[in-house]
């Protein structure tokens, strides 16, 4: 085979392997970017980010969503001090609603519209978290206004007009206040777990919440 015609050949594997080389090398470098600066961080700043996020795993754990790993190593070009999957993207759910009555009952009512508020319950979480553990943070909604705008635009979705929609957004932090406060202990262990090792997996971070509700002989609050 003529050289020119051999050097094509291997030209869009090369260029394929170059770039995939490439991906690789950059998500490491960012990597390690974001793990060094998760580690500067002020211990105060360590505790309010795990706080925040151990509030929206604990609720995506109780609410059966599934938590698909939670971390407070920040994404340095998101902007983001730290971050919550549920188990859409981690492969990890729960259904914990069908053993409560009261939950099965709402799902059964408003299947969709019920997913979608307590999808915003989750969003609210994490400042709501910070309240009520951290009473002296003068900021509690610090990082949280990408979970504000989730969680607004979910409740929109279900809303019929402004009067409703401002009764949703109402309930949806009344709800996710009581559920917070329910989750205290469990919230503290996630937190205690993400300060340590900096990231959970869905299941490091299912087993956290479990362990904690059993040995405090908790019960499932999931509405």
């Amino acid at each position: 085979m003529p050289l020119r015609a051999e050097a094509k050949r291997f030209t869009h594997p090369f260029v394929r392997l170059r770039a995939r080389f490439r991906k690789e090398f950059d998500f490491l470098r960012d990597l390690e970017r974001s793990i060094k600066a998760a580690k500067t961080r002020s211990p105060a700043e360590i505790h309010s980010t795990a706080i925040h996020e151990a509030g929206h795993a604990a609720l995506q754990i109780a609410l059966a969503f599934g938590c698909g790993g939670v971390t407070i190593i920040p994404g340095l070009r998101e902007g983001s001090a730290g971050f919550s999957t549920d188990g859409r993207l981690g492969g990890h759910t729960q259904d914990f609603a069908e053993n409560d009555d009261a939950t099965a009952e709402l799902h059964r009512f408003a299947p969709e519209a019920f997913s979608y508020l307590r999808h915003a319950m989750v969003y609210y979480a994490g400042a709501e978290a910070v309240r009520q553990l951290i009473p002296t943070d003068p900021h509690p909604e610090a990082g949280a206004d990408s979970d504000k705008r989730h969680a607004i635009n979910l409740i929109i979705k279900i809303a019929g007009d402004d009067e409703s929609a401002d009764l949703l957004f109402s309930l949806a932090k009344r709800r996710c206040a009581l559920l917070v406060a329910h989750y205290q202990p469990e919230i503290q262990a996630l937190a205690r777990a993400l300060e340590t090792k900096l990231i959970l997996s869905g299941r490091a971070a299912r087993k956290v919440f479990m362990r904690s509700l059993k040995e405090r002989s908790g019960r499932l609050m999931t509405w």
